[in-house]
């Protein structure tokens, strides 16, 4: 739904334009100076540009942003999609009028990509009893990064939980299990 200011605008532009329109017809039935309907021509067409570009600059690159941000928040930095997204917004500022919707389908198929990603994803949380200081909980949280398809790990010393979000097509639960207890913080059953 566009805003109603955006629509009030549109409309006025519109009905600028229908006038300018119907002046032309009015001058070809008089038979006017073939100049002054050219130009009228101009102006007609530069008014339905500036209306397209109105609604594309305040809908399109709005919700372009949008997109690029949601994309951003939702890559956690290693999602595959790091590249792509940085180009967008790299390119953000400067797209031209028709360049916005590229780039919106664009950022879009991104998005779907790692939403796609993300839903594949599986979370566990284990509790690990000798995980008893800050220390501890940034070394497991090393350990578990270096595991090939470990997305996230947080871990809450003080609760003694290390929660991990992983894709399971490149490594499991007993895996991880595996390697926290040989580096010396055996989850508990």
């Amino acid at each position: 739904m566009l805003p109603r200011d955006l629509t009030k605008d549109l409309k006025d532009r519109l009905n600028s334009i229908k006038g300018q329109v119907e002046g032309v017809i009015k001058m070809l039935d008089q038979s006017d100076d073939p100049s002054q309907i050219l130009n009228q021509f101009k102006a007609i067409n530069k008014g339905f540009e500036k209306t397209q570009f109105l609604l594309l600059d305040e809908v399109f690159r709005k919700t372009l942003a949008l997109k690029i941000s949601e994309a951003l928040e939702a890559c956690p930095g290693n999602c595959g999609q790091e590249e792509k997204i940085a180009i967008i917004k790299k390119q953000f500022p400067d797209l031209g009028l028709y360049e916005l919707t590229d780039k919106m389908q664009e950022i879009e198929k991104v998005y779907e990509f790692i939403n796609r990603q993300n839903e594949s994803m599986k979370e566990i949380s284990l509790t690990i009893e000798n995980m008893v200081c800050q220390g501890c909980a940034e070394k497991i949280t090393d350990i578990l990064k270096e595991e090939k398809g470990v997305e996230n790990v947080k871990t809450k010393a003080m609760r003694k939980i290390v929660d991990i979000k992983f894709n399971p097509n490149k490594t499991n639960e007993n895996k991880l299990k595996a390697i926290l207890t040989k580096s010396g913080y055996k989850p508990k059953d």
